[in-house]
């Protein structure tokens, strides 16, 4: 019994061991090769010796330290673009924030490989160029912030796809076009303000305030297709009016002629009465 209890101590003495010293490896790498590939102003505590999971700034692991699941860098003074293959191999990532730098360049296209993304924080940079076609990748999706900066084209219809979304922010750039028909009902904020969008608000967003569409050449929030043209009563009668005017009208005419009888008789027989005076 003595001797079971010794190597259960042991056994649970080792795996406390490995999880306390567990290191997400790749994932570390992945973001050396990150900040060695951009000029940053402020600097960071990524020391390679040192547990990224405990020690390193911005960055969360999960449970067990096996994983990064979360960066949050804002305002640490990038500039540049973000180098290929790096931020896209951390394949377990969740949260991704590098708001409020001078990150520039067009949104990194391997960031498609980032199946978990939850929450995108990337306003307040100079990234430009057109937005990612195919936004159906990132399907755990609930936050998506890519405002003040240089993206131009079209609004991806593909966003609708993103049937978690709850918070949608592309204010500030030079995006153009109509918005798409974005049938969100998850969808809580919305931020399409100072573009170049045109057309009408799709139905499926006109819940929500004109000032989310401010800034923009957009037809009145509820324009609808003109009506066609109603034709005055006298150019467009009905069946019902016709038939009633047909019959007025043989009124009048039977009524001219009773009249007309009437007074020829009147006539007729006030002639009479003046023959039979003399």
């Amino acid at each position: 019994m003595d001797k079971k209890f010794i190597f259960l101590a042991i056994l649970l003495l080792e795996t406390s061991f490995k999880v306390a010293n567990t290191e997400p490896t790749e994932d570390k790498r992945a973001l050396l090769d990150f900040i060695n590939n951009i000029y940053h102003s402020r600097p960071l505590n990524w020391d390679e010796k040192l547990s990224a999971c405990s020690n390193w700034t911005g960055v969360t692991c999960n449970h067990d330290n096996s994983r990064i699941i979360a960066l949050r860098l804002p305002a640490i003074g990038f500039r540049g673009p973000i180098s290929s293959n790096t931020l896209s191999r951390l394949s377990a990532i969740q949260i991704l924030s590098l708001r409020s730098n001078g990150i520039s360049g067009p949104f990194p296209s391997d960031f498609s490989k980032l199946g978990n993304l939850t929450s995108i924080y990337l306003q307040s940079n100079n990234f430009s160029g057109l937005l990612p076609l195919d936004f159906s990748v990132w399907k755990n999706l609930s936050v998506l912030n890519l405002s003040n900066n240089a993206f131009n084209g079209s609004i991806p219809s593909s966003i609708s796809n993103l049937t978690q979304l709850t918070s949608l922010s592309l204010g500030n750039n030079s995006l153009s076009g109509e918005i798409p028909d974005l049938n969100i009902p998850s969808l809580q904020l919305l931020d399409l303000t100072n573009n170049n969008l045109t057309g009408p608000v799709p139905l499926s967003l006109r819940r929500f305030p004109s000032s989310d569409f401010s800034g923009n050449d957009l037809s009145p929030e509820n324009s609808a297709p003109p009506l066609p043209p109603i034709l005055p009563p006298s150019a467009q009668p009905s069946k019902k009016s016709s038939k009633l005017g047909e019959s007025a009208i043989l009124g009048i005419i039977v009524g001219c002629c009773v009249l007309g009888f009437v007074l020829l008789d009147i006539q007729t027989c006030k002639s009479i009465g003046q023959e039979a005076a003399k």
